[in-house]
């Protein structure tokens, strides 16, 4: 299978438009905010929206072209945080919430909640060094403000009445399902091996998301694709991949890296089938471990209940020592004599 790093330049609602309906199986975007930094200059560009009235009208463009090329049970995860208001900025405090109105586009387009992720992106002391707020002198009595080191993954499934697939099967390792299944996912917010990019998008992110809501092969869509970080994720994890940019120089520093990229690169000889082979092996390994916990359990439990008969055993010998007329400090000497000896031949 040869795979397809499909890179483009232009306003994200334009170029959506000219893709085929159902031809995407996943998309993943984290669009940039109104009104908190801009990153040009461009009318297109929805940062520079007057309003938030403006930017959830056009967003919500966005979504029902998302609508249009996402195949049916296909998904749609949006990456994003609520608006935290700074003096320098707004000359107040507190948060806007964005929750609810995303939530409501992707609602009237006919998607389906599927997860919510709160993705942990740095520590509390690194929010900190940026808001002064933080600082353990600065607390205010009954006013106190928490870190906003976190943000929202929501996915959406391309389908409002929320069917389940029939087929079993995922990308993923027994090991790493145990750590990714958490509601709470903790990634550095950076993208090691990317472009420049005043707002970098986590690799790792990508990946998990890739991995979890795709199979190899699959198509996934970035339309807010900045250093090109999802399409490094894809081509690298057997995905085809579409990124849209609009601002060039971001476009033109992931041209560079992908035209380093060696041919071979493209090259996948994975496929579902063999995903599905690999999930049936770690469901083996699974039911190996299951059987080996069981006897661990049964050997802990015969073992527990081996100790209990011998401090019985013990208390009636003691009893009947007692009643022979031997002190209690001779039976205390005979069972240390005993642990010593029990100890020496372990």
């Amino acid at each position: 299978m040869r795979l397809t790093n499909n890179w483009i330049h232009g306003d994200c609602l334009k170029e959506l438009k000219k893709l085929p309906d159902e031809s995407v199986d996943f998309c993943m975007f984290s669009p940039p905010y109104h009104n908190l930094r801009v990153y040009s200059n461009d009318p297109c560009d929805l940062s520079n929206c007057e309003s938030y009235e403006e930017y959830y009208y056009l967003l919500g463009l966005i979504i029902t072209e998302l609508k249009r090329v996402v195949k049916r049970n296909g998904h749609v995860a949006i990456q994003f945080e609520d608006y935290n208001y700074t003096i320098g900025r707004d000359g107040r405090r507190g948060k806007e919430s964005l929750t609810g109105n995303i939530n409501k586009l992707f609602t009237d387009n006919e998607f389906c909640l599927w997860s919510e992720i709160a993705w942990e992106k740095y520590s509390p002391q690194r929010a900190m060094i940026s808001d002064g707020s933080l600082w353990y002198r600065n607390l205010k009595v009954r006013d106190t403000i928490i870190a906003a080191n976190f943000g929202y993954v929501y996915v959406y499934k391309n389908n409002p009445s929320g069917e389940l697939e029939t087929e079993s099967g995922s990308d993923i390792t027994l090991e790493e399902w145990a750590q990714w299944a958490s509601g709470v996912w903790k990634i550095p917010n950076s993208s090691i091996g990317g472009a420049s990019h005043m707002t970098p998008y986590a690799y790792e992110l990508c990946r998990r998301l890739i991995k979890l809501y795709t199979t190899p092969g699959d198509t996934v869509l970035d339309p807010f694709a900045g250093s090109g970080t999802t399409n490094r994720a894809a081509i690298e994890s057997g995905r085809n991949a579409i990124g849209i940019e609009l601002r060039k120089d971001f476009y033109d520093a992931a041209q560079e890296i992908f035209d380093k990229w060696d041919n071979s690169v493209f090259d996948c000889d994975d496929n579902k089938e063999k995903m599905l082979e690999r999930f049936k092996k770690q469901l083996e390994i699974g039911e190996l471990n299951k059987e080996a916990g069981k006897r661990d359990k049964e050997e802990q439990k015969q073992l527990r209940d081996r100790k209990k008969e011998l401090r019985d055993e013990i208390k009636i010998l003691e009893a009947q020592l007692n009643e022979l007329g031997m002190k209690k400090s001779e039976i205390k000497k005979l069972k240390d004599e005993a642990k010593e000896q029990v100890f020496m031949n372990d």
